[in-house]
């Protein structure tokens, strides 16, 4: 790994972070799954402006406008759908455990279906990263991280984020094994755009008629659509493609240690041990599955 891609892990951890901040501000007044379609559909909107002015991306998403399908279903549409309704019951820390399950899935798939082998460096490293997120949440976990219907009533919404983890890991291998000669730019430009015309009727029955939206949460949904949506899956894509899609899809394990920041300078939220404990954790997993090596760092 580079120190260039490095840094565009970082950036993109939190640009992705960012987001939190972001519903915490859209979603009460748009309700979770009008602010989710309206993500993709601006995020569709910034990425038609690539296309119109770029000829090799209207090439690129031409040529491959089936599998660009395919990765707008599994790593926008789907998975913002589903996390939209799993967040209606689950809380966010709940969430974000189960989102760190998706370098997991992604290697499992990467493994299983196109025979990438994991090393054991990878492997160990993605399992600390995941304990150090459950150290993380635990008191939302162990505090009740499940909504009041019960653990029962629960199990449905966590299916839903499981389920939406699946997507973004099998979004990730599509990328990595069948658009590699294709542009980060064209790929997020296709899926995107495909998602957002999958998302507009959503979008169109879920909005809030009724209720008045200010300002600002108008603003943040903007946002979230350009910054933490567009332009964070251009970086991604270009991580997929130089680093492979475990070790890009593991920023989930790094996201909430920025979305803690965030919040403590933000939001004004608390910042106690155990969110010490489990960050250190989360990068020493994330320092291991990544491969990383201090030395060639320096040096390059």
């Amino acid at each position: 790994m580079s120190k260039r891609d490095l840094i565009i892990f970082i950036t993109l951890s939190f640009m992705w972070s960012l987001s939190f901040v972001f519903y915490r501000i859209g979603v009460p007044e748009f309700g979770s799954l009008a602010f989710a379609s309206l993500r993709v559909i601006f995020a569709g909107l910034v990425m038609l402006v690539f296309v119109m002015v770029n000829k090799k991306n209207r090439d690129g998403l031409r040529d491959h406008w089936q599998l660009l399908a395919l990765v707008g279903i599994f790593s926008a549409a789907l998975p913002f759908v589903l996390f939209s309704f799993s967040a209606q019951s689950v809380n966010a820390g709940v969430l974000a455990v189960l989102n760190a399950s998706v370098p997991m899935m992604s290697g499992f798939i990467a493994s299983t279906f196109f025979k990438d082998r994991l090393s054991k460096r990878q492997v160990l490293g993605l399992v600390i990263g995941v304990i150090g997120v459950a150290i993380l949440m635990s008191e939302s976990l162990f505090a009740g991280g499940v909504s009041e219907a019960g653990l029962a009533n629960g199990l449905l919404p966590m299916g839903y984020a499981l389920l939406a983890c699946v997507g973004y890991a099998v979004g990730a291998n599509i990328t990595r094994h069948y658009l590699y000669n294709v542009s980060p730019v064209a790929i997020t430009a296709g899926s995107l755009i495909i998602a957002s015309i999958l998302m507009l009727p959503v979008a169109f029955y879920a909005f809030p008629y009724e209720q008045s939206i200010s300002a600002k949460a108008w603003v943040s949904v903007v946002c979230i659509g350009v910054f933490s949506t567009a332009i964070a899956l251009i970086f991604m894509n270009q991580l997929i493609k130089n680093i492979g899609p475990t070790r890009a899809t593991s920023i989930t394990l790094v996201i909430p240690i920025f979305a803690i920041i965030l919040g403590y300078v933000l939001l004004g939220e608390a910042l106690d041990t155990r969110a010490i404990i489990g960050s250190v954790v989360i990068l020493i997993g994330t320092y291991l599955s990544l491969e990383l090596s201090v030395k060639k760092l320096l040096k390059s």
